[in-house]
């Protein structure tokens, strides 16, 4: 009874295979078979002590003829625990090295199954010094940062962050506005812009309307199908609903990218694959733009969006894809998903000029490596303006080169990942920069250093 209180309390870690770094399921389940079996014999609760696969453990402890057939159900049992393959080596390489707080958030994911959130109460158990030596030391002073969860911190983090937006960007601009004495001015090219995008919206929509209409008249031809179909809408109805709670939603696709240096000191490096995307301006070539111009920011969001919902010379609907960018020279961009598509349709009226506030253009945004910090909160022109001085100090320290000549305005763009309706504090924004790979960083210094070579030399 000694050893089997023992194996409750200290867990799966007692049956870590040596040099391997795993854990050998096959022991660690026959010893907790004969555990239960001695607790059962001395009129104990077994199941307290099912650490793992229990439904199968209860089954095999109160089903089976356990004096005749003990060999054999222990043998099934045991193979079966070889079946669950519960964690990988990299799950196994992170539970071994993940602090309590950790543990406690697996535990509570809805999404963890029932075999693993057994192995993670273990590991609380197993932390109890730990957790007692965290909540003294926050009584101690006063904060409760050692006792958050890590999605508990991405919280705080987050409220910080929009109550800083809000104190430092929304508020004084309201202040601002409301204080001065002139009328609200209207853009001079509004009155011509909002029937062109309006148009393209009406478009959009009885496009739409079209759409449902065939799919009723499909509906009534094969009503076979009208269940499938309602699954499917309930299904993304209820991905929608959850988007209002995470950082990155559910259902949408992105351009691809690859990871070449990991977040260390407070940005990543990532390569992008070139892609196409759906552009707009937000303003003319020279023209200032503000992120906080939310007029020019909406109409090119739903002159953008029309074209994905039919407003095209196909009338096709396309997917609604993330992230929307932001360009610092007013472009907004919406990726457009491949799909085996070597042709995107052409939006309306092509006639207008890029530069065109309102025109729609398919263009192909090259491969490019670029350092990404993440906020969350709004995207004010004065966050935008923090993170930007805040990365690029980063990568000044870091010895990385920007990509862009000298003495010329570092370009940036915004990636901005949520729908509007997602709650502020968990919003994910991103800026990036351009920056020089290792190779091109090498090739320009020895062109520097064959340069100045060449300069010193006699004539």
């Amino acid at each position: 009874k000694i050893f089997c209180i023992d194996i409750s309390l200290k867990g799966r870690e007692q049956f870590i295979i040596p040099d391997k770094g795993k854990i050998n399921m096959k022991l660690f389940g026959l010893s907790l078979i004969l555990c239960a079996e001695v607790m059962h014999q001395s009129n104990s609760n077994v199941a307290a002590f099912t650490l793992s696969s229990s439904q199968r453990l209860s089954t095999f402890l109160w089903s089976t003829q356990i004096e005749t057939e003990t060999e054999d159900a222990f043998s099934a049992f045991a193979d079966s625990l070889d079946e669950d393959n519960l964690f990988t080596e990299d799950e196994e390489a992170a539970n071994a090295s993940s602090t309590w707080q950790e543990s406690l958030e697996k535990l509570l994911d809805p999404n963890t199954p029932a075999a693993k959130r057994q192995i993670m109460l273990s590991d609380l158990l197993n932390a109890n010094d730990d957790i007692r030596s965290d909540v003294q030391n926050a009584l101690k002073d006063r904060k409760i940062d050692s006792l958050l969860t890590p999605t508990g911190k991405k919280l705080q983090d987050g409220t910080r962050a929009v109550a800083r937006q809000i104190t430092t960007d929304i508020i004084p601009s309201i202040a601002e506005m409301a204080s001065s004495n002139k009328a609200p001015t209207v853009p001079e090219n509004l009155p011509n812009l909002v029937p062109k995008i309006g148009s393209r919206i009406f478009d959009a929509v009885s496009n739409q309307a079209k759409k449902n209409f065939e799919t009723l008249q499909g509906d009534l031809a094969n009503p076979s199908r009208i269940p499938e179909r309602i699954s499917k809408q309930t299904s993304d109805l209820a991905t929608e609903a959850k988007n209002v709670f995470l950082e990155t939603p559910e259902g949408l696709v992105g351009p691809s990218y690859t990871v070449v240096s990991p977040n260390t000191n407070g940005y990543e490096i990532r390569e992008y694959e070139g892609y196409s995307v759906a552009s707009t301006s937000m303003s003319k070539v020279g023209e200032p733009y503000s992120m906080d111009d939310i007029t020019k920011g909406g109409a090119a969001f739903n002159a953008l969006a029309a074209y994905l919902f039919g407003a095209n010379d196909e009338g096709r609907v396309m997917d609604m894809t993330t992230p929307v960018t932001t360009t610092s020279v007013g472009e907004m961009r919406f990726f457009l998903e491949q799909n085996g598509v070597e042709n995107y349709p052409q939006p309306l009226s092509p006639e207008g000029s890029f530069n065109e506030q309102g025109a729609v253009k398919v263009i192909e945004v090259p491969p490019a490596r670029l350092a990404v910090s993440k906020f969350t909160g709004f995207v004010t022109e004065g966050e935008v303006s923090r993170q930007k001085d805040t990365l690029l100090s980063s990568l000044a320290l870091d010895g990385v080169e920007v990509d862009t000549p000298h003495g010329t305005v570092v370009p940036h763009v915004i990636f901005q990942y949520n729908p509007p309706y997602t709650i502020p504090i968990v919003r994910r924004n991103e800026i990036a920069i351009p920056v020089r790979s290792e190779e091109d960083m090498v090739k320009t210094n020895l062109e520097r250093e064959w340069q100045a070579n060449k300069e010193e030399e006699p004539e």
